[in-house]
């Protein structure tokens, strides 16, 4: 996947229409195995997260991490870790679907409901759907995450087009408080 470094070592990789097809593929699997709770069918995209788990997989082989290093964790995923890291750290990777480019002014979030599941780092996406171009933002400690991050509740306005829904609570964090994705990684290395 061709891939550039911006200037706040964002990784941005073209992703390729078979990449996609995976991600629909084991969503999909996934569905069938564990049940979808989510009801506006014609508008899930959450194979969008699959495909971030996907990606962060080729980051981590394309830095020489050898699989035996880590796990990806496929089974029974909703809600818990996404890989066991090398120095056995349990991640989450969060990915979201834009129509624009992410600017330095975004935020990440994550669902509130997740702040307390058991990881100790979460890893940022951004997914522009119609130009199939993927931005790695980088990761956070929870711990960090936590300390930076605002709760948003029920009725509360993220911005002009973003006012929160009953049981779509978020914690929201400034993307330039993440680590970038080459730095984050050299932790576990």
């Amino acid at each position: 996947m061709p891939s550039i470094v911006n200037q706040y070592g964002w990784i941005i990789l073209d992703i390729p229409e078979s990449a996609e097809e995976k991600a629909i593929a084991l969503r999909k699997s996934r569905d069938e195995k564990y049940g979808n709770i989510y009801t506006e069918e014609k508008t899930d995209e959450r194979w969008v997260g699959d495909l971030g788990e996907f990606v962060l997989k080729s980051f981590l082989s394309y830095r020489g991490i050898d699989r035996s290093n880590y796990q990806w964790i496929l089974e029974d995923a909703a809600g818990k870790a996404d890989f066991i890291m090398m120095d056995g750290s349990l991640l989450d990777v969060k990915t979201v679907k834009r129509k624009v480019p992410v600017q330095s002014s975004y935020t990440a979030q994550i669902t509130a409901q997740h702040i307390n599941e058991d990881v100790q780092h979460y890893f940022f996406m951004s997914y522009q759907n119609s130009e199939k171009k993927m931005t790695l933002l980088g990761g956070i400690s929870k711990s960090e995450f936590k300390r930076h991050a605002v709760y948003y509740g029920e009725g509360a306005q993220v911005h002009s087009n973003y006012t929160i829904r009953k049981g779509h609570e978020i914690y929201n964090i400034d993307v330039t408080k993440l680590i970038p994705p080459h730095q984050w990684l050299d932790q576990f290395i």
